[in-house]
């Protein structure tokens, strides 16, 4: 009898060869960052307090905390790759293989969630204009004094400045589709727009913002910041469309680290100080 008692032979030859054909259990994306011994992250390049900013040399921050700690428990070296000159430019170093995940105080909008995923959010911040204050009576002139400022901006004669490559660039159109939309690739420059009147205000999140109010405290009597209420914006990790192992990972991680008290505790050692609070003026 061919293949012995238990029928072998030809059945034999054939569920080894199907054992091989099926994708091994250790592909993935935790099985590549383990085989190559290190994670690479992308940053922005450009520093922003407190998520993330050289200190003596080294990254500091939120998200390079965050990086080195998902790095550690991989198992694995840390590697930064600050190559990235704009936020949508941070999606493509990771769906481009050059990075393995961005941590970068990060939006996870729909556009960009057609090329990586993005974990669970870990944080969100809110969204603020940052207005010249002469420039805003200008453009109020004759209208009812109780008008919102956000009914006062939008209007043709209002430019309103933005940083190209961000996810504000969105947020801008469909919270002021009638204004002037002027795309700026430099915060600084932008900034001193607003300043000189060139612009009637900028939208950005609270973190610029507030470092630009913790840098410059008399710079309130000429730009007002103005919360957008209910459109906080999302921050998350983005990772590789592929790497589904290592997002249902990433998710667990920011989940205990949330339950244990540990993410909070950060966010307030860095964000939530005091000196960072911003409200409308």
């Amino acid at each position: 009898m061919v293949g012995g008692p238990r029928g072998g032979g030809a059945g034999a030859i054939v569920a080894v060869a199907l054992l091989f054909a099926l994708p091994a259990a250790a592909d993935g994306g935790i099985a590549r960052i383990r085989a190559q011994g290190q994670l690479t992250v992308a940053i922005f390049n450009e520093d922003v307090p407190p998520f993330f900013y050289l200190d003596a040399g080294r990254l500091a921050g939120i998200d390079p905390w965050l990086s080195g700690d998902i790095a550690a428990k991989l198992g694995v070296a840390l590697r930064f790759d600050r190559a990235a000159r704009t936020f949508d430019a941070l999606v493509d170093e990771v769906a481009e293989g050059r990075a393995d995940i961005a941590v970068s105080l990060l939006s996870d909008t729909l556009d960009r969630a057609m090329k990586v995923q993005f974990s669970a959010p870990y944080v969100e911040v809110r969204q603020f204009l940052l207005i010249n204050r002469l420039k805003l009576g200008s453009l109020g002139r004759g209208r009812p004094a109780d008008t919102p400022v956000p009914a006062i901006l939008d209007a043709p004669a209002a430019r309103i400045g933005v940083i190209a490559g961000t996810s504000y660039v969105g947020f801008l159109a469909e919270d002021f589709p009638a204004a002037e939309k002027v795309e700026f690739d430099q915060w600084s420059d932008m900034l001193e727009a607003v300043k000189a009147g060139e612009l009637a205000a900028l939208m950005y999140d609270e973190i610029e913002i507030g470092n630009w109010r913790l840098a410059d405290p008399a710079g309130a009597l000429t730009l007002r910041p103005y919360l957008l209420e209910g459109r906080p914006d999302t921050i998350a990790i983005a990772i590789r469309r592929e790497d589904d192992d290592l997002k249902d990972w990433v998710d667990l991680y920011l989940e205990k680290l949330r339950n244990n008290g540990e993410l909070d505790a950060l966010l307030k050692r860095y964000l939530y100080t005091s000196e960072r609070a911003l409200t409308d003026e």
